[in-house]
């Protein structure tokens, strides 16, 4: 594996797919999925605690370019940007089962729609619970209905009990799990895709319709059995209590 680096590049890049993921448009084929995992981040964010004392420091691993940069800042983080491979936006070069950043050395790790990309999700949870300080919160998303999309692989989609299962091999205590979108919306989110893939962006009047109305349906049915995702706040124990 390439060995961790910091970069030169600070600034946001990729700002036109930064703004796409956390502002998406109705008129857009994934509007269902990408507003609901912003919203969701947004609120996992607000939930946390902020660190006491000096500015705390949060680090966004696979974060592409970086489309929750603002969002951490806003809420009073430093922030740092890890993917694979050096681009805009990317401060760290790592993986997230090998981050190369030193123990207890970070408040928040935030990781949306990563770990099924990894070959083993439990050990880049072990690698979080190690950077992370005693106290220190976890931020992840992963799939539950969707496509295949290799970035270069995709191994996974977790249930409910999965990504429990997962705060538990990190030692996590679990804070909270949301499933985002309920079984309307992941039906309408799947006809659009189809109809993207087979038409592309002429359908978008279509997909503000289907959109509305996948919405509409989700929050009076409240059945969330194929939920899109699943949105995880955990947090690190303060400290480890020995047997006596």
């Amino acid at each position: 594996m390439e060995a961790t680096r910091v970069t030169e590049q600070g600034c946001l890049g990729s700002a036109e797919t930064s703004l796409r993921r956390v502002a998406p448009s109705i008129l857009q084929h994934d509007y269902l999925v990408l507003s609901y995992l912003y919203r969701d981040i947004r609120r996992g964010i607000a939930s946390i605690p902020a660190a006491p004392g000096a500015r705390a420091g949060a680090i966004d691993v696979g974060a592409g370019g970086g489309p929750y940069r603002a969002l951490l800042a806003h809420s009073g983080y430093t922030v740092r940007t890890l993917d694979i491979e050096p681009g805009p936006g990317i401060d760290i070069v790592g993986r997230a089962e090998s981050t190369g950043l030193a123990d207890a050395s970070v408040d928040l790790v935030v990781c949306t729609q990563v770990l099924e990309h990894t070959r083993a999700p439990w050990l880049a949870v072990r690698e979080f619970a190690r950077i992370l300080k005693p106290g220190g919160s976890l931020l992840f998303s992963v799939p539950h209905v969707w496509f295949h999309h290799p970035h270069p692989h995709d191994y996974w989609r977790m249930t409910r009990e999965g990504v429990a299962a997962l705060c538990e091999e990190g030692g996590f205590e679990v804070v909270e799990i949301l499933p985002q979108g309920g079984s309307a919306a992941a039906f309408v989110q799947v006809f659009n895709f189809l109809v993207y893939g087979a038409v592309g962006a002429l359908a978008a009047p279509l997909f503000a319709v289907t959109n509305a109305v996948g919405r509409g349906i989700d929050a009076l049915i409240s059945d969330t059995r194929f939920a899109l995702n699943h949105v995880c706040v955990a947090r690190k124990p303060s400290a480890v209590t020995e047997a006596p």
